[in-house]
């Protein structure tokens, strides 16, 4: 009865709590579905939509934040699985369209729209005043030191130099194969890092220098130095709302909605805002909210140009395989190395503590305890913590979480191995006059062998599959395929990782 009774209860709340999600998708275009890229001005921006839908409309609006980049939103958008998005125009040009690059913002905006709304059925809306475009940006106080103003200041010193550049920037025909393309030059060292982490990477010393984006906040607040773009590599990215061209037919409300945005945000009001939430810590929604009620109208009217670099096509797995074959080969090195140092830690550590363990019984149930509870923590949340903790790049904070994901199955194995050795071989063993260490090494060892192999073999399986979230904070290895591929939805890429 109780049984049942808890049953019941659990089905009202879940449907109390999915009920109102599916009679909203019931309704079909009644509910907007928002997106953003994952990072914080995408985040801002897609709540101004979202907020600004909500106030102005009758529609309901369910937000699709944190989309790991410009190709997952497109190809979401294209798909029907999502509505409306800011997206920004040079990024459009070359990562969607494959257009080679123009220097004028206009004809730029021009273009996407058009084949964007005959190609795709979607829509441009009017730019909203931002041209978010990449900087080229390190230490303030390091390129006082080195005399750096511009990007080709960086040739002598480059290859001493160690990069942190995002998964997206690292494949973009515009990002940092365009840099040695049209700088001709490339950096000793690059590590794949995630937004978030790159500006407190340059800050701490960990790089040298990182592709910021020019109306982030953080490039003042953590004393950095944006690089002039004397070579004009970079397009305009002025940002834009792209919505799906059926759902505005069906509600033009929305454009009248969105005008409020157009032209209204300068590139300095977007670092004012990034910084609120970067910095300040406070939430994307609330600083959204809070511009839509004052609505500045004030625009600075800058823009970047762009050299004419055409994108390369999307090369075949065979032929991409057999073109990076080398870059393949030292990620999978890499990668290798992860597994087999954290695996041998691991090993050293946790076989030790699975003996004393069966030795000391009474310490089993806690000690087990702890290394189940540490299973139970996302991989990525481990990430970031050892990150914050270690305040470490790379390989040191990747092989702490490997280590402590990989010690469960290995001490389960070693203690239920040691268990299994029979009690007449262990009272023979006394018999016989042995002491306590060759009891170890020449019956219970020999004989818990096989259980604790298993438990190993199991560690490692484990330890390779999570080794590929250890590109988020700069280790490499295959991740950075799959991430990079993830980001510009690109399954050639991911199956190369």
């Amino acid at each position: 009865m109780i049984t049942s009774r808890a049953l019941a209860l659990l089905l009202i709340a879940l449907l109390g709590t999915l009920g109102p999600a599916w009679t909203a998708r019931a309704r079909g275009a009644e509910t907007v579905r928002v997106g953003s890229k994952n990072f914080t001005e995408q985040e801002i921006l897609g709540e101004l939509v979202a907020q600004l839908i909500e106030r102005r409309t009758g529609l309901q609006v369910e937000r699709k934040f944190g989309l790991g980049g410009t190709g997952l939103c497109h190809a979401a958008m294209t798909a029907g699985e999502l509505d409306v998005y800011v997206e920004y125009t040079g990024t459009a040009l070359l990562n969607v369209l494959n257009q080679p690059l123009q220097a004028d913002p206009a004809e730029v905006f021009r273009i996407v729209s058009g084949e964007y709304r005959d190609r795709f059925g979607l829509e441009w809306l009017p730019p909203i005043g931002i041209n978010n475009t990449y900087a080229v940006t390190v230490r303030d106080s390091l390129a006082t030191e080195e005399g750096w103003r511009t990007i080709s200041d960086l040739k002598d010193r480059a290859a001493d130099m160690t990069a942190g550049f995002t998964h997206e920037f690292m494949e973009r025909p515009d990002g940092y194969h365009g840099l040695q393309q049209v700088y001709g030059f490339g950096f000793g060292s690059v590590r794949d890092l995630e937004p978030g982490l790159m500006y407190d990477a340059v800050a701490g010393g960990q790089v040298d220098v990182i592709c910021a984006f020019a109306t982030d906040g953080r490039v003042s607040a953590y004393k950095l130095r944006v690089l002039r773009d004397d070579k004009r590599l970079f397009p305009p990215y002025e940002a834009a709302p792209v919505i799906r061209s059926v759902l505005l037919a069906a509600h033009p409300e929305i454009r009248e909605a969105l005008a409020d945005l157009n032209g209204t945000i300068s590139d300095q009001t977007m670092r004012e805002l990034n910084y609120s939430v970067d910095v300040d810590g406070r939430r994307p929604a609330t600083v959204a909210s809070e511009w839509i009620r004052q609505h500045r109208e004030d625009i600075e009217g800058t823009v970047a140009v762009a050299a004419s670099i055409r994108p390369d096509g999307r090369a075949g797995w065979w032929s991409m395989l057999v073109e990076r074959r080398l870059e393949l080969w030292h990620k999978i090195v890499e990668h290798l190395l992860l597994t087999f140092i954290a695996m041998l830690i691991a090993v050293v550590l946790g076989v030790p503590v699975g003996i004393l363990i069966h030795r000391h019984r009474g310490s089993s149930a806690w000690v087990l305890g702890v290394t189940e509870v540490v299973q139970t923590i996302p991989s990525l949340a481990m990430l970031a913590f050892l990150f914050a903790a270690l305040k470490v790049l790379g390989a040191t904070p990747a092989v702490a979480a490997l280590v402590l994901y990989a010690l469960l199955p290995i001490v389960m194995g070693t203690f239920t191995g040691m268990k299994e050795v029979p009690s007449e071989t262990i009272e023979a063993a006394n018999g016989m006059g042995m002491s306590g260490a060759q009891r170890l090494w020449l019956v219970e060892l020999p004989l818990a062998m096989p259980v604790m192999i298993a438990g190993i073999r199991t560690a490692t399986v484990w330890t390779v599959g999570i080794a590929t979230l250890s590109t988020y904070i700069g280790a490499g290895g295959l991740g950075d395929f799959i991430s990079r591929g993830l980001s510009r939805n690109d399954p050639q890429l991911t199956l190369l990782g």
